[in-house]
């Protein structure tokens, strides 16, 4: 059984599972195999040879960074073109972007790139319509933009979680513990917190999952099961971001004000 197979069949049990305060500790495990797997499906991508791409590897240049992501034609050239001295074509159909497409924008004397990326869909992190290329391009950003239509607005969500299965975390810091493996004497864990999102014993099996018997860990904030796994996999990327609601002039201030109340986070009218 394969990588792809062996998160799928995982998937299928969590599925299966309800949750509940008693599985949680078994649903979290799961998670953590999940974790486990996409990070050597991951090296082994990177080992392949040969892979183009394609406009996708671009040399950040600057003070700073930004990415645009969003589904397509939710307006990002427009904005790249408004922002910066870029040519990013720009029609009414999808994806009219193909490639990174790059611009600078001088703002307070600092030069700040910002980069359109393609549009991505749903599925984006499994490789869907190049995806990962896409998504990856974001890893090395100092800043997200996430960028909604206002007549789609509620596709904030399946950006967050794209970004997410890829190892990108926004708007969160990186746990705060510190795991030091040792050649004997077995898991020590020392508390400056106390922990209610996990227990030691859930803490000491996602360790043995990824093969530790022997750890000095500590732990100086109330961490769940998840920032474990991503601590301990050490290929997550975190990031700020800011949520852009686009094509505002397009609908009058009644409809945008009765939108702004179902949409989660605080937003930005473009």
């Amino acid at each position: 059984m394969g990588i792809p197979e062996k998160i799928k069949a995982i998937q299928d049990e969590m599925a299966k599972t309800q949750i509940n305060k008693a599985t949680n500790h078994h649903i979290g495990l799961l998670k953590a195999k999940i974790a486990k797997l996409k990070r050597e499906q991951e090296d082994k991508e990177i080992q392949k040879k040969g892979v183009k791409t394609d406009g996708f590897d671009v040399r950040r240049a600057g003070d700073a960074t930004v990415v645009f992501i969003g589904l397509p034609s939710v307006g990002k050239s427009t904005l790249l073109n408004k922002l910066t001295d870029a040519k990013s074509a720009v029609a009414a159909y999808q994806f009219t972007t193909l490639t990174v497409v790059p611009g600078m924008m001088e703002y307070r004397g600092a030069k700040i790139q910002v980069l359109d990326l393609p549009g991505i869909i749903k599925g984006a992190s499994s490789g869907k319509g190049l995806g990962k290329r896409i998504l990856s391009v974001a890893r090395s950003a100092d800043l997200v933009l996430l960028m909604l239509d206002v007549f789609q607005p509620f596709h904030e969500d399946v950006l967050v979680n794209e970004l997410g299965n890829i190892g990108i975390r926004l708007n969160r810091l990186p746990p705060n513990i510190t795991i030091e493996k040792s050649s004997m004497g077995g898991i020590a864990i020392a508390q400056q917190v106390k922990l209610t999102k996990i227990s030691e014993q859930h803490l000491k099996d996602i360790l043995h999952i990824y093969g530790m018997v022997s750890a000095r860990v500590v732990i100086r904030e109330d961490i769940t099961s998840e920032q474990l796994a991503d601590h301990i996999a050490g290929n997550i990327s975190y990031s700020k971001s800011l949520t852009v609601l686009n094509k505002i002039d397009l609908v009058n201030r009644e409809f945008l004000e009765d939108l702004k109340t179902k949409i989660k986070s605080e937003v930005i009218e473009v």
